[in-house]
């Protein structure tokens, strides 16, 4: 989590969000002003670049949503055999919080997740992968799995969600830097438990490759970037870690 965490030169600087989290959303402002970023990126589909400006626009009033159908509706495999992607947006959504700062401070924002038209969103993959802050049961036979443990050990409750316990209830009297690190922790161990248990999707590597070349390209033209994006996703965002999603020495290239 202190890797996560880092706040220095050359690194990215990374906020772990769960959609629609009121504490994250009232924090990330404070968070903001202190990384000073050059650029902000934020997982939402490039498709939806245009549109930033818009959503993050002083007239725009929440709730808003952006929305895409797939122009391709006929090859099998293609991104088109999947529904609309709908994205909804409150006051107390990170991703609004963050572009709304940006347009304010004018810092330029990019949308840094796959595009939608690509054939990664439908080809999928068979190892689950759970949203930021979603709880998951333990896999039979395997035993109870590292976010389980930590919601026995808060609560006892068997279906308690982590991001709230974790999170959400730590909010009152934490400093915004307490509750970044208590998120990207959390996303840290719903990622650890996925890996434990076969994997992550195939998508979900497609997608954090695809923010990694953002975060490296903007770290190349010498731009600090803050990154916000679900939880889950930052420890794939290191600069070492590897291909598929975990982590790596320093120096050890991708698989």
């Amino acid at each position: 989590v202190a890797a996560l965490a880092a706040a220095g030169p050359g690194a990215p600087f990374l906020i772990g969000v769960r959609h629609h989290a009121p504490s994250l959303a009232a924090s990330l402002p404070a968070l903001l002003d202190a990384a000073a970023p050059d650029v902000l990126l934020v997982e939402l589909p490039a498709e939806f670049q245009a549109w930033l400006g818009w959503l993050a626009h002083e007239e725009t009033e929440a709730p808003v949503a952006l929305a895409a159908v797939p122009a391709d509706r006929t090859g099998a495999g293609h991104a088109g055999e999947r529904g609309p992607a709908f994205y909804p947006f409150a006051d107390f959504s990170p991703e609004l919080v963050a572009l709304r700062w940006a347009a304010r401070n004018g810092v330029p924002a990019v949308a840094c997740d796959l595009p939608l038209a690509d054939r990664a969103w439908a080809e999928g993959g068979d190892a689950p992968a759970p949203a930021p802050g979603a709880a998951s049961a333990p896999v039979p036979g395997e035993g109870l799995g590292l976010s389980t443990a930590l919601r026995s050990r808060l609560t006892g409750r068997d279906g308690d969600d982590l991001w709230d316990r974790l999170v959400e209830t730590r909010a009152p009297g934490s400093t915004p830097e307490a509750l970044r690190r208590a998120a990207l922790l959390t996303g840290w161990a719903l990622r650890h438990e996925a890996e434990a248990r076969g994997g992550v999707q195939r998508t979900d590597l497609v997608r954090e490759a695809c923010m990694r070349g953002h975060i490296a390209e903007a770290l190349a033209n010498g731009r600090r970037p803050a990154v916000v994006v679900g939880a889950f996703h930052t420890p794939a965002l290191l600069p070492a870690t590897g291909a598929d999603g975990t982590a790596r020495s320093a120096g050890q290239p991708d698989p």
